[in-house]
């Protein structure tokens, strides 16, 4: 054995950390073993230089695959739990008639209150291999049983209905009256969706911005509703971000108009998720929220609620932006007709130990944040899947979704529902129900224990009628305020929100 070789696997025995995970091979190459190096441990991933090994295909090449890649990241995947039966359920009623607002509460046509339970839907037929965690050993990617939809794409297109319709039966089934929607293309049809959900007693939350043509840029107030574009969109065409965007939200607020159970439109979503820019462009916001009421109102349309959904960015700016979309800046056209939060605060099994715990739950200081508010406020998504929540493929477990009781009972006088997130399993394995073919051996939808869970809590709980609180519209929050918020958020660009930018030309 050449000298060389002999030094190298004194220099492993000597500096390793444990003698049992190291065995010389008297070919000339050391391999570590045992529980701290190998697959079972570092899971089948990519090349990763802190790896005293790897375990991915390009191993095999340049032989520093770990003893156990073989065994580890090529056995053979565990067949697929059964599904577990569906529970029966009573057929669910009809969504008759438009829900308005009275005060902070929402009512159906027959003057009872109307809660939303809630689902948010942007399925993308994605498989397995797409996901941003930690892959687990037990499933292997399957084969999408229909084409994967890019991020923007329209799920609920009248010519994807074979791809629709056993979702919507089975967020039917989990007991929602509430559908969140993220994009719409308004040149496609939605008939058939709209039409089916109302069937079954489902309401619709649809979006008037997008991810392409027609996007709200989270830029510095008013370049996001004014700014000329050299390549708008990737068209290779320029553009006016302005004029795009609320040329867009004018032709789906058109067709959604018609139907009953479209519940409200979302004027945007955590733009200030987008770019920490984004605490710049409120302004925008309600200049969007202004040119679409005055739209309904010359055009005649029903006059179908605004609403903005925010990042839940603790206190004290959630109230803050909250507080500015629901104050008159110019007129009242620009005063968003409800509020939304995403929620992911409650991760924690412990606080659901009794009534005394939701006094520390994270929901509590939502609760006495927002008693100032004078219209509806919806969780315009909720849930987490962190802590106790946690959980891998194939995703036994999981949340237990405690937090609607106390929705329901304690924050009931200021929460108008809930939307839980989200239906189906994407990268963020956030899912309750996987797409067909997100696995192996997996033809067909399947349906989580978080699913089931979820179901069972919506049938628990329920908020009684009640009388809406008559309060004053919220004050707009002072410059010194919304200047320390941007400048908390190291924004590019101060921007001044007590001025709206004008509506774009040719909109």
């Amino acid at each position: 054995m050449p000298l060389i070789t002999l030094w190298l696997a004194w220099f492993a025995a000597t500096t390793a950390s444990n003698a049992s995970d190291l065995a010389v091979n008297f070919t000339g190459s050391v391999n570590l073993r045992g529980s701290q190096h190998g697959c079972a441990n570092y899971g089948c991933v990519r090349y990763d230089r802190t790896h005293a090994c790897q375990c991915n295909e390009l191993c095999t090449k340049y032989g520093n695959c770990c003893f156990d890649f073989e065994a580890a990241c090529h056995a053979p995947a565990a067949p697929a739990p059964p599904l577990p039966p569906t529970p029966p359920i009573t057929k669910p009623p009809k969504a008759n008639g438009s829900i308005t607002i009275r005060g902070n509460m929402l009512f159906d046509a027959s003057g009872h209150r109307f809660f939303a339970k809630g689902v948010a839907y942007n399925p993308r037929n994605a498989n397995y291999n797409q996901i941003i965690g930690k892959k687990s050993q037990a499933c292997k990617a399957g084969h999408p049983k229909f084409a994967e939809l890019q991020y923007f794409a329209d799920p609920v297109t009248d010519d994807l209905q074979q791809e629709w319709s056993s979702n919507l039966e089975a967020m039917a089934k989990l007991g929602v009256n509430l559908i969140r929607l993220y994009n719409i293309d308004p040149q496609a049809s939605h008939q058939k969706f709209m039409s089916a959900a109302a069937a079954l007693g489902i309401y619709v939350l649809v979006p008037l911005t997008r991810g392409d043509w027609g996007y709200l840029p989270a830029t510095a107030s008013p370049s996001c509703y004014n700014a000329e574009v050299a390549d708008y969109a990737g068209t290779g065409q320029p553009g006016n971000v302005g004029t795009n965007l609320l040329s867009s939200a004018k032709q789906i607020v058109d067709q959604f108009s018609v139907y009953t159970n479209t519940l409200m439109f979302v004027v945007g979503n955590e733009i200030e998720q987008l770019d920490t820019n984004g605490y710049s462009a409120y302004p925008c916001v309600k200049a969007l929220t202004r040119d679409i009421h005055r739209h309904q109102k010359a055009k005649s349309l029903r006059m179908i609620p605004l609403i903005y959904s925010s990042k839940d960015q603790g206190s004290p700016d959630r109230s803050i932006v909250a507080k500015y979309l629901s104050c008159e800046v110019e007129t009242e056209d620009d005063i968003v007709d409800a509020f939304g939060l995403n929620v992911y605060s409650w991760c924690d099994q412990s606080y659901h130990e009794g009534s005394l715990n939701f006094n520390y739950s994270p929901y509590y200081s939502i609760m006495t944040d927002f008693t100032f508010m004078s219209s509806p406020m919806l969780l315009t998504e909720f849930g987490c899947t962190a802590g106790a929540f946690q959980w891998t493929c194939p995703y036994k477990g999981g949340r237990t979704w405690p937090q609607l009781k106390y929705i329901t009972e304690d924050m009931n006088h200021l929460l108008s529902g809930a939307v839980a997130f989200e239906f189906s399993m994407e990268n963020n394995e956030f899912g309750l129900a996987m797409t067909p073919g997100f696995v192996e051996g997996q033809p067909e939808l399947r349906l989580t224990d978080s699913y089931y869970a979820l179901q069972q809590q919506f049938a628990t709980h329920h908020v009684a009628d009640s009388a809406p609180a008559t309060k004053n519209r919220p004050s707009c929050p002072s410059t010194q305020e919304t200047r320390a918020l941007q400048e908390r958020h190291a924004v590019h660009s101060v921007a001044d929100w007590s001025k709206l930018p004008p509506t774009p030309p040719s909109a």
